[in-house]
């Protein structure tokens, strides 16, 4: 019971990460949008934790490759703190090129839930492993493509903006 509850709330507060994270890469984060950016932190943050809680809670149950597995997952959860925790300074301090900066942390964090979704997915469907490998892949290749599309997109917005 305890496993389901804390997975619900994993996955709930990883998809409202996700989704406040893609209006905040959807807007060009400026001070209105200070609000947002909190509520995507947190999300963040709590849906970390939840992961790494649901893996200690689990620990004892998994076999060897699971706990090789659900390891590297909570490395990747402590770098997504990482970096969330960069974007927040580079969004308070505004350092030159802030936005570019700001667009890669949250970028990356983007990226990571996205995959997370379709490793997920991918493994609750029963696919094949090759195709998860693949399904992964492509999960990274086209987040990194709509990240450097964003980076060129606020690039060409920025000299407007000063004007």
């Amino acid at each position: 019971m305890l496993h389901s509850i804390l997975i619900l709330v994993h996955a709930g507060t990883a998809v409202t990460a996700f989704v406040l994270g893609c209006l905040l890469l959807a807007t060009l984060p400026t001070s209105a949008h200070a609000a947002r950016f909190v509520a995507f932190f947190w999300c963040l943050i709590a849906s970390m934790t939840l992961l790494v809680t649901v893996v200690a809670v689990d620990w004892i149950q998994l076999n060897v490759t699971k706990r090789i597995a659900f390891g590297v997952l909570c490395a990747l959860a402590v770098y997504l703190v990482l970096r969330v925790l960069q974007a927040r300074s580079v969004l308070v301090r505004k350092p030159p090129n802030w936005r570019k900066a700001l667009i890669g942390h949250v970028g990356f964090v983007m990226i990571s839930l996205f995959d997370g979704f379709c490793i997920v997915s991918a493994i609750d469907l029963r696919l094949p492993p090759w195709l998860i490998v693949t399904v992964a892949v492509l999960g990274v290749v086209i987040g990194v493509v709509v990240i450097r599309a964003l980076v060129r997109r606020d690039a060409a917005a920025a000299p407007a903006e000063a004007a």
